[in-house]
């Protein structure tokens, strides 16, 4: 169009998953992102400082609106929620690290807090068993799979297997957040920035060599669902490689 030039202005960072939207405030001088990760981040448009992160939704966050006229925020996300928050202008914005708000919001999940991300997590039947034992969010992140076998009498491998990749993916999401990787750049078998990804038959991206010992193990399930992989070829994943490279140039010069 003519008559007018855009020019970059700046990129805001603080997500360790892909955007899904984003909006402005009615005066223009904050902006709302969520995102895969789950999370809320409002930005300051000045500053390009991070005000606030909000961690209350348990799946994906799909739409952000201000109101029109006045401070109010709405997100809706797929765990089928619509959160609204009110900004107390009388109360400075304090922005700590995503990851230590992270880990501070699981590790005071109350036990309710607990079944309502078993639910999220498609293991609404295990809710019962949780509450029984008083598993809240501190008790979570510790458990393992002799304790799921042990304490919860969780008799089924496949059902313990999927509560600890779930369990992997809050340790894992923190552990991303607080080294500043992005999620999607880390290794499912190694935790490690990947250097020459691949993409497995069961279309999850893994580190090359990690996968290929994965495979000569005789494993031929899929590391991140423990179902039979369908084929035991890998292709490089171009696209991947290609973004984090340039994430490597833009923050470790």
């Amino acid at each position: 169009m003519a008559g007018f030039e855009l020019k970059y202005k700046c990129t805001l960072r603080g997500h360790c998953a892909p955007v899904l939207a984003c909006a402005f405030s009615h005066d223009g001088q904050m902006l709302v992102s969520g995102s895969v990760d789950k999370s809320v981040i409002i930005y300051d448009v000045g500053t390009q400082s991070v005000l606030h992160t909000l961690t209350q939704h348990t799946r994906y966050v799909t739409t952000c609106a201000f109101a029109p006229n006045t401070l109010l925020l709405a997100t809706g996300s797929m765990d089928k929620t619509v959160n609204i928050w009110q900004f107390d202008l009388e109360t400075p914005c304090q922005a700590g690290s995503m990851s230590d708000q992270l880990k501070q919001v699981i590790e005071d999940w109350s036990e309710e807090d607990v079944s309502t991300w078993l639910r999220a997590e498609g293991l609404e039947h295990l809710v019962g068993i949780f509450q029984i034992n008083n598993i809240d969010g501190r008790e979570l992140l510790h458990l393992t799979k002799e304790s799921l076998a042990g304490d919860l009498k969780i008799e089924s491998l496949g059902l313990r297997s999927k509560v600890l990749r779930s369990i992997e993916e809050l340790r894992t999401r923190a552990d991303s957040l607080s080294s500043g990787i992005p999620d999607e750049f880390i290794c499912p078998i190694t935790r490690e920035l990947m250097k020459d990804p691949v993409i497995a038959s069961d279309g999850y991206s893994y580190e090359r060599e990690a996968m290929e010992n994965w495979i000569h193990k005789k494993k031929r399930t899929s590391p991140m669902t423990n179902l039979v992989l369908p084929s035991l070829i890998l292709t490089p994943n171009r696209t991947l490689k290609m973004a984090i490279n340039r994430w490597l140039e833009t923050h470790q010069k």
